[in-house]
């Protein structure tokens, strides 16, 4: 799974650091509680976004409702938080000296990218693995930068 605060640079301009840097703190913790509920583990973090993986694809699926819940329910009784995109896709990958890498990381990678804000997109193979609770709505056929073989992507309505 990967995690990313959207448009956060605009965020920091318009915030200033020292509020950002209360942002991105809250951000952290509430995120790394909730993959701390389905067993996630913390694969990297880099400025707003983390890399987490997990040994199944349904612990994936549930916690990344559970962040797109709680971060909407944040902004419900506190007027605030930051919009995130996520994406899951289940692959093998090497750990290397405690980090991952191979195929299966950066196609992960591209499908979070292709993300909006408070959106889940999940790799067809991720669903094929666990169908999720939540409805897989909006396939869609897609080409990820570097990756040969198209992927069929869908949204996870997690409302």
């Amino acid at each position: 799974m990967f995690t990313d605060v959207v448009k956060s640079t605009p965020l920091v301009e318009a915030i200033g650091d020292e509020a950002w840097a209360d942002v991105v703190r809250w951000h952290d913790q509430t995120l790394r509680s909730l993959f701390a509920t389905q067993d996630g583990e913390e694969a990297d973090h880099a400025g707003d976004g983390f890399l987490v993986a997990f040994n199944d694809p349904t612990a994936a699926l549930e916690c990344a409702v559970a962040i797109q819940r709680a971060l909407a329910e944040h902004r419900h009784t506190h007027g605030f938080a930051p919009q995130v995109r996520i994406g899951i896709h289940s692959s093998q990958a090497v750990q290397e000296r405690g980090k991952y890498k191979g195929k299966g990381v950066h196609e992960a990678a591209r499908i979070g990218a292709l993300a909006e804000g408070g959106e889940i997109v999940v790799s067809g193979d991720t669903l094929a693995g666990s169908p999720p609770r939540f409805p897989a709505i909006s396939p869609r056929t897609v080409t990820l930068k570097g990756i040969s073989q198209p992927v069929t992507l869908y949204s996870l309505d997690w409302r």
